[in-house]
């Protein structure tokens, strides 16, 4: 395999960081626009309640999103550039597409959720059953999700651990 191209992994997950921290910065100021229907976020965060899905939402991007992606993108420089192992492009590819896709599908959907239901909660003081009518649709979808990026993660690290040496 070309140098070139067995050391490209801790790049990835890197750029994936760096898009992650992109997206949270965008979302960082949709959060503190003064404008509808934005203004309505900070009430529904403050409010509690599902507006805690949001919140949630908000810190688990920031965690595994932009954390997860950059402690990978360590494990993986430590990897592939110190051990000069390299890595199995077939299980980290379906790593790396299964880490995006849950985190993202995760986050959104929560924080949707939360929005949606913070709403009903903070502005128009719905019932407790009128708001758990609207997240409970959320619940399995956001389970999915999450085992999605469970196994997104786990490809991630057994491809870690099982990298080669290179042939003498």
């Amino acid at each position: 395999m070309l140098d070139r191209e067995r050391r490209l992994w801790y790049r990835r997950y890197r750029g994936a960081a760096y898009l992650n921290t992109f997206a949270a910065l965008v979302w960082t100021v949709v959060v503190v626009i003064p404008y509808q229907p934005f203004s309505y976020l900070p009430p529904i965060m403050v409010g509690g309640g599902p507006g805690i899905w949001f919140v949630l939402a908000y810190v688990l991007f920031i965690v595994v999103g932009i954390g997860g992606f950059g402690a990978l993108s360590a494990f993986l420089t430590s990897v592939e550039l110190n051990e000069q192992r390299e890595i199995e492009p077939r299980m980290m590819w379906p790593a790396l597409v299964l880490l995006t896709v849950g985190v993202a599908g995760t986050c959104l959907l929560l924080a949707v959720a939360g929005a949606i239901g913070g709403y009903a909660a903070t502005f128009e003081s719905s019932s407790v059953n009128s708001i758990d009518s609207l997240l409970s649709p959320f619940v399995y979808p956001i389970t999915a999700f999450v085992l999605v990026t469970v196994v997104g993660a786990g490809l991630a690290v057994v491809s870690m651990a099982r990298a080669r040496w290179p042939s003498p």
